[in-house]
């Protein structure tokens, strides 16, 4: 369910994301899939899906997080640098250095460039952001 501060944001305030058109059909299955059990990172998802830039994976910069990218990043709430592997939900194990793309933070972790910045609402309506330091490789 998008909240109104979802609905007001305009893609334009957003920093510009690329997906690799290899991974938007599982990506797209997955926000489908979620919309029954996490309805917000569903449609997270889907507004993140909906304004990417699609790529062949070939063309994918090195500084841009895909789909099983190592990525170091400040969680605005943390506030120190993390380093996570981007992973499909079904690969996320508890403590195994991954982040899921069944989070809010996965999310917005998709198809940024390093040095950007992208702040969210969470489901409770207070606002949460993410800077990506550094994309240190993909498998």
């Amino acid at each position: 369910m998008e909240t109104a501060k979802q609905a007001a944001r305009t893609a334009s305030s957003l920093p510009p994301i690329i997906v690799a058109e290899e991974q938007f059909d599982d990506l797209s299955g997955i926000a489908e899939r979620l919309s029954r059990v996490l309805p917000e990172v569903s449609g997270f998802l889907e507004q993140e899906l909906a304004r990417a830039k699609l790529v062949p994976m070939a063309r994918v910069p090195g500084d841009v997080v895909t789909v099983n990218s190592t990525v170091e990043f400040i969680f605005g709430m943390k506030g120190r640098p993390e380093r996570l592997k981007l992973v499909y939900p079904a690969r996320t194990m508890p403590e195994s250095g991954c982040i899921s793309l069944a989070s809010p933070a996965g999310v917005a972790l998709l198809g940024m460039h390093e040095g950007e910045t992208i702040s969210w609402s969470s489901r409770y309506g207070d606002m949460r952001w993410l800077k990506v330091v550094k994309v240190c490789g993909r498998e």
